[in-house]
């Protein structure tokens, strides 16, 4: 039987409007597909998905890439096919996308491709081990529904019931469907009270993309710690300390951590570096400094920004104290691990518990992005 197109097969709980536990799942969906698999991307994201295909007998039958990155080579013992070439190679085949994107011309190209042909995106976590499958989403579905309750908007809930079902189906369409255009911090200013922020942590700084749109949206803000473990970034990072005349940035070459020591971390090709994930293709090993935020900053910071890679678990830890004695609103990742989005906001809630808890996310594919908003 031709496997159904995207959205087809989810199913609704009777009580609830997440996805229900009986739902099949991509791979379920994968395995009974009498299509040819090709698999969209030759990343990281490309080896987890076919790792998992070949450890459940899923037979792939080949790899294509965007225009701009076909080149005479091979993948995991695949010759790289255009699109064109996979088109006319397989047929009405389905495509597996195994890269993440924001980018508004990928996206829409992407949109393309799934009007002529079903497309799946399995979700593999960025960092750290564990899949997001019909079983795991089952023994936690209980845990779901009071997460969907927890949270204070109508938009956080129905962000949530999207994410998850994307995460369990594949199905690109609820990713569509949520998620706006734009930086995280851009999109939750009808949540956080950005005129009340003299200073605030950014830990994940990057290239300083929060620091710039801070100084804009922020009126009073006076100083910014930012933490940004990658060298490369950290230089660019350091260059904005003039970014506003009024604003002090007191940038620093770390991980955020809970404890002050040096870590082993992988920088490489894409955005970002991890302090626990497997070394990727194309990245190096290089030690750095972590610090705990708590052994940095000595008065008070107004708000907290964690995307640090699947660290954020303990870079909260290491922000207790602050989080205890001043009760900074806190905007922190939930899609680097499989776990995340049900661990971080009970972690959250222990640490600084009373917060109202909002979800918004970047519109991005897969469901990357996805961040916890937690405000007094």
């Amino acid at each position: 039987m031709t496997m159904p197109r995207a959205s087809s097969d989810l199913k609704t709980d009777r009580v609830s409007p997440l996805p229900s536990p009986d739902t099949s799942d991509v791979w379920e969906r994968l395995a009974s597909c009498n299509k040819p698999i090709c698999i969209y991307g030759t990343g990281n994201g490309a080896d987890k998905i076919m790792d998992v295909l070949a450890a459940r007998n899923i037979h792939v039958a080949g790899v294509f890439a965007s225009d701009e990155f076909v080149r005479d080579r091979e993948f995991r013992g695949y010759h790289v096919l255009s699109y064109n070439e996979a088109c006319a190679r397989f047929g009405d085949f389905t495509a597996v996308l195994a890269f993440g994107t924001n980018r508004a011309d990928v996206i829409a190209a992407i949109k393309k491709l799934a009007s002529e042909r079903v497309v799946l995106c399995p979700d593999v976590p960025v960092f750290g081990d564990g899949l997001f499958d019909r079983k795991y989403y089952a023994e936690n579905y209980g845990a779901f529904r009071r997460l969907y309750d927890m949270l204070a908007d109508d938009e956080s809930r129905r962000t949530l019931s999207l994410v998850l079902a994307s995460k369990l189906t594949g199905d690109l369409d609820p990713l569509f469907s949520c998620g706006g255009d734009g930086d995280i911090i851009s999109l939750a200013r009808d949540i956080f009270p950005y005129k009340d922020y003299r200073a605030i942590a950014d830990l994940g700084a990057y290239t300083g993309d929060t620091v710039r749109k801070a100084a804009e949206l922020m009126p009073n803000l006076e100083c910014v710690y930012a933490f940004e473990p990658e060298p490369h970034a950290y230089k660019k990072l350091a260059a904005l300390s003039d970014v506003t005349s009024r604003v002090s940035l007191l940038a620093y070459n770390a991980a955020a951590w809970e404890c002050d020591m040096t870590l082993d971390f992988t920088s490489g090709s894409g955005r970002g570096s991890s302090g626990s994930g497997r070394a990727h293709r194309k990245t190096k090993t290089l030690a750095v400094n972590a610090l705990a935020l708590d052994g940095v900053v000595g008065g008070d910071v107004d708000f907290i920004k964690l995307d640090v890679e699947g660290a954020e678990a303990e870079a909260l830890r290491g922000a207790s104290n602050l989080l205890f004695r001043c009760r900074p609103d806190i905007c922190v990742s939930v899609y680097h691990r499989t776990n995340d989005m049900l661990a971080l906001p009970e972690l959250v809630n222990r640490l600084c518990p009373g917060k109202r808890l909002f979800l918004r996310r970047e519109l991005c594919l897969p469901a990357w992005g996805t961040t916890l908003c937690a405000v007094n």
